[in-house]
């Protein structure tokens, strides 16, 4: 882990310019959503950058690749084709 330290301006809107090295650091990209959390103890404010799910499937895919071929789940392909079948076949049997 490495230490940065960047000062910004706010602007007239609020908006504030996190700095690329920072960005490249977190992960950030552009139109990604960040969760703020203000520490009101310690006067600051927290940023989350969450996962996205893309990230989530590349990240367990790279889990899953380590698990030996008899002990593997579902793929996140399979477990999105598996939520959509039952999800259309509760919605045909709410219409009988």
């Amino acid at each position: 882990m490495y230490y940065v330290k960047y000062q910004t301006k706010i602007t007239s809107k609020g908006t504030i310019t996190i700095a690329a090295p920072l960005r490249k650091a977190l992960g950030l990209k552009p139109g990604q959503t960040v969760k703020l959390e203000l520490d009101e103890k310690n006067n600051r404010i927290l940023m989350d950058t969450g996962m996205t799910f893309k990230q989530l499937e590349e990240l367990r895919d790279k889990i899953v690749s380590e698990i030996p071929k008899n002990r593997k789940g579902l793929s996140m392909k399979q477990m999105r084709d598996l939520a959509a079948k039952n999800w259309l076949a509760e919605r045909i049997q709410r219409r009988k």
